[in-house]
């Protein structure tokens, strides 16, 4: 199943499991796993999938911006947190079910992340 979409078979031997209409739109599903804030008061990124510099960089714009609902989506782990991005365009954030009534804590712990410096997580 493609980690994007969910929707075809992923291709054999490609590394970020999708399937080919997401390999040709250039889409990818990002993820983190958050914790809980310091004090612990909200949420904020324990780990992801791409290095703290490239979240700064390449995302931190889009997540300022970013102003829809995120999706709770049950394929995702406990405190799994995923970025949904096309080329340069960030498409939807999607949470795991536990932390659906929580979703605006989880873009902003994605936020913090993205303005963070070189700290790793």
């Amino acid at each position: 199943m493609c980690r994007v979409c969910q929707k075809r078979p992923e291709i054999p031997d490609e590394k970020s499991g999708r399937c080919e209409v997401c390999v040709k739109a250039g889409r990818m599903a990002l993820r983190f796993r958050l914790a809980p804030g310091p004090g612990g008061v909200g949420l904020r990124v324990k780990a992801g999938e791409i290095a703290p510099r490239a979240l700064r960089q390449k995302w931190l714009a889009p997540l300022q911006a970013y102003a829809s609902q995120v999706a709770a989506r049950p394929h995702l782990g406990l405190h799994e947190v995923e970025m949904i991005v096309a080329k340069d365009h960030l498409e939807t954030v999607r949470v795991a079910p536990d932390l659906a009534a929580q979703g605006a804590a989880a873009v902003q712990a994605l936020r913090d992340a993205a303005e963070r410096t070189d700290a790793s997580w």
